[in-house]
């Protein structure tokens, strides 16, 4: 997905949080942070994302490495990692976001998680853009909260064990990545929003793909379309 560069954060965080004080704009800072392994074998992930551009991938040895660029001070990130046994539990949350940007607030997030540990992810994201490249992650399960904004979300990866699918849709578009080799079976509720399914195949009250009851693995994708849109394809 590309960036528009130009989003107008401001007006997203005044419909999203309906305050009426303002923030001041400074420069644009850019902060890196790393969580280390410290040894753990699963995790899980909680993203809690106000308002901007978000996108989250695999590509890092560590547990998760950041790249945090804002230009409002109150929207530096919170960091929080504990572990128990060989089990690691992430916290990252944007920073107060209540109050309208005074000027054109900008807010990226570059998220790199490990691809090797077993991962339960969290996502909670408000207006914006995100594009979530999870196939090279050892998903779990995935949960996405979306509120205002367009979404891309891709878990069509090759995994070997079953992985559970949460999307509660907001007011938006969000396109939904499927592996064609791995069974898949979604159930939708469409609410007032529209669901394009036209790679799956209807079965009972559900979608499912041509993989399904064929493979070992299963993939269960449960979705509220919210007001909305969401696009299932198959890769």
């Amino acid at each position: 997905m590309k960036r528009k560069k130009n989003t107008a954060i401001g007006v997203m965080v005044f419909l999203l949080l309906g305050s009426a004080s303002c923030i001041p704009v400074g420069d644009l800072q850019e902060d890196s942070r790393t969580v280390k392994l410290q040894g753990v074998q699963s995790a899980e992930v909680e993203l809690e994302f106000h308002a901007g551009e978000i996108k989250v991938c695999g590509g890092t040895e560590e547990l998760m490495e950041g790249v945090f660029e804002y230009n409002i001070e109150q929207w530096s990130p919170e960091i929080k990692f504990n572990s128990f046994d060989s089990r690691g539990f992430l916290y990252v949350s944007q920073g107060n976001s209540s109050g309208i940007p005074a000027g054109n607030g900008k807010n990226i997030w570059d998220i790199y998680l490990n691809e090797e540990i077993a991962l339960d992810l969290d996502m909670d994201l408000g207006a914006g853009e995100g594009d979530l490249n999870l196939q090279h992650l050892n998903l779990r399960s995935v949960r996405v909260d979306m509120g205002v904004g367009d979404l891309d979300v891709d878990v069509s990866g090759s995994y070997d064990h079953d992985v559970d699918v949460t999307i509660d849709g907001g007011v938006g578009s969000i396109t939904l990545y499927l592996p064609k080799n791995i069974g898949v079976i979604v159930n939708a509720d469409k609410g007032i929003g529209s669901i394009n399914s036209r790679d799956f195949i209807k079965k009972g009250d559900s979608l499912v793909n041509k993989a399904y009851m064929e493979s070992d693995v299963e993939i269960r994708v449960d979705i509220d379309a919210g007001i909305g849109s969401i696009k299932l394809k198959l890769r």
